[in-house]
């Protein structure tokens, strides 16, 4: 079974114009068929010595760059300072619970988002921090800085 993933891995790489290789074939393979889709580089680290990949933390913390770079990987917003890669790239909302480090994914409407937001907001406002990213390739251009100065001054 995990060969037919691993050609699907391969095609995959390939159709983001990255090599077929075998050890990127197969770590894109192996965190795919990991139970948790939020995965950090110690994750990694520990699945990749299971599965008898022999890789080091350089060489699998660069692997993780070239797949989130070409959109094979997405990478978390967060708060910790070890980088957290999504299994599941395609753009969707994480809530984040601080006391207990565990990510959900939110693969909601706009509206559904909205409502979970408020919700939130209403029950524990001082304990809520939002963060809206915008990813590199869709970013609308920052406010002005005139702009945002008027946005942080009431009046």
């Amino acid at each position: 079974m995990l060969h037919a993933e691993e050609r699907v891995c391969r095609e995959d790489l390939k159709q983001v114009g990255l090599p077929g290789r075998p050890a990127l074939a197969r770590l894109l393979t192996l965190m795919r068929a990991a139970p948790e889709t939020h995965l950090g580089l110690a994750d990694v680290v520990r699945l990749a010595g299971e599965a008898g990949l022999p890789e080091t933390p350089a060489g699998l913390a660069r692997k993780l760059q070239t797949l989130a770079d070409h959109g094979l990987l997405g990478r978390l917003p967060n708060t910790m300072a070890e980088q957290v890669f999504d299994t599941v790239p395609q753009p969707h909302a994480h809530l984040l619970y601080e006391a207990t480090r565990q990510c959900v994914d939110l693969h909601v409407s706009a509206e559904t988002l909205i409502s979970i937001i408020r919700q939130a907001l209403a029950g524990r406002a001082d304990d809520v921090d939002i963060v809206i990213h915008f990813r590199a390739s869709r970013a609308p251009e920052p406010p002005a800085a005139e702009a945002r100065q008027s946005a942080e001054t009431p009046g």
